[in-house]
């Protein structure tokens, strides 16, 4: 089993890395149930003390798994007539997964709280409302959604090519 990337099949520490970020953007999604009852719920009540954190962890290993992607000289590469699509695609997951964690922090901050990272405070509160970084903050909702899109996108995908097309893709990253 290798750690590097292969023309092939992803290597162990980009498996890692997807497996980890995919498990961490579905803990995230669970924050849409706080549109139920004020979030006031079991579902709400968990997710809602991590989102934050969680974010930050997402916008860590999102850093490190761009690195990494870089340094990669060989990697399974997308064929077929929509490869460009699929590219383009994967280049908007990358992407959304600094925007979200970011915009998120935006907002926090914008509003004048504290950012805090599981249970350690990285900024103090300031309580004094920054419009420029709520702008900012304000895109991390429309972003959500655009997150929930493309990843709904990419797994559609990704299934449809291991059932359907049963080209192996799928097999690549699992």
């Amino acid at each position: 089993m290798s750690t590097n990337d292969t023309t092939r099949r992803y290597g162990t520490i980009t498996r890692l890395l997807h497996w980890s970020m995919a498990a961490l953007f579905i803990w995230q999604f669970c924050k849409f149930f706080d549109r139920i009852q004020d979030g006031e719920h079991f579902l709400g009540n968990l997710t809602g003390p991590l989102h934050g954190s969680f974010g930050a962890l997402i916008l860590v290993l999102g850093i490190l798994r761009i690195l990494w992607a870089i340094s990669q000289k060989q990697r399974p590469s997308q064929q077929g007539p929509l490869a460009a699509l699929a590219s383009m695609g994967h280049k908007l997951l990358y992407l959304l997964m600094l925007l979200m964690p970011l915009s998120g922090m935006m907002y926090v901050r914008g509003n004048g709280y504290p950012l805090k990272v599981f249970g350690t405070e990285l900024m103090a509160r300031t309580g004094v409302k920054t419009e420029w970084m709520l702008s900012i903050g304000e895109l991390h909702s429309p972003l959500a959604w655009l997150t929930v899109i493309t990843v709904l996108g990419h797994m559609f995908f990704a299934l449809y090519h291991h059932i359907v097309l049963k080209d192996g893709t799928l097999s690549r990253i699992a």
